[in-house]
């Protein structure tokens, strides 16, 4: 019988300590996470980016820590050390960094437990998930019931299709602070929960490829991911365009 794939924290921690034990008996390095699901796989790279860190920090508070334990007499080598040990902490926490940066972008079409390709089917979404509603001229609209996770916030999700393809996803962020109804909002209140959008995009996806007034845009050879603002609807969010 196949073994069932697990995502738990415990599961990532049985899988953490085998592939950290028993990689110094084996040689190279052996990965142990053949029974964990990707969710379970991405709690595992966090626990070993937590011990990473952890000896980062370590690596460059030792020269402080044991200054007259080594070598008392020869500045030089303590200053050798030092710029060794800063230098390395300095590697492991730039090479976490571009890694996070890295997920960030893997996970750019991935919505809840979706992940979406360009143009993919809508069939892929399922009704315990989303309100669907079909229109006129072969338009499907489809309307979280709940909100989902988009990198590392939770959205209310509307996703537009036509032909049985996904055109555009709008996501509105479901704070507490984006509860009220739009009705309610004014103008500076929009304004401030767009500007609060544009630094989420920014530091989710960097540099915008367009900024102006109102929105920043991100193009990419699949389409674009931008904010959105209307002051007339009172409505204000990111959208994903194929």
């Amino acid at each position: 019988m196949k073994e069932q794939k697990k995502s738990s924290w415990g599961s990532a921690l049985v899988s953490f300590f085998k592939e950290y034990l028993l990689n110094f008996s084996g040689p190279g390095h052996l990965y142990y996470d053949e029974n964990l699901t990707n969710e379970g796989k991405r709690k595992k790279s966090y626990i070993w980016r937590v011990l990473l860190l952890v000896t980062a920090v370590g690596v460059s508070l030792l020269p402080f820590i044991a200054w007259n334990m080594f070598v008392p007499d020869v500045l030089w080598a303590k200053i050798i050390t030092v710029l060794m040990c800063e230098s390395y902490a300095v590697f492991i926490v730039s090479m976490e960094i571009l890694k996070i940066k890295d997920e960030l972008k893997e996970d750019m079409l991935k919505i809840g437990g979706y992940k979406i390709t360009p143009k993919g089917s809508i069939s892929l979404f399922k009704e315990i998930d989303f309100k669907i509603v079909q229109t006129e001229y072969s338009y499907t609209i489809l309307i979280s019931k709940k909100p989902l996770k988009w990198l590392y916030k939770k959205f209310y999700v509307t996703i537009y299709g036509r032909h049985g393809k996904v055109k555009k996803i709008e996501l509105v962020r479901a704070d507490k602070k984006y509860s009220m109804k739009y009705e309610t909002m004014n103008d500076t209140v929009l304004e401030k929960l767009r500007e609060e959008n544009h630094r989420f995009l920014r530091k989710c996806l960097g540099t915008p490829s367009k900024k102006c007034m109102t929105t920043v845009e991100y193009h990419y050879e699949w389409g674009q991911i931008q904010s959105f603002y209307d002051n007339r609807s009172c409505q204000t969010g990111i959208v994903i365009m194929f």
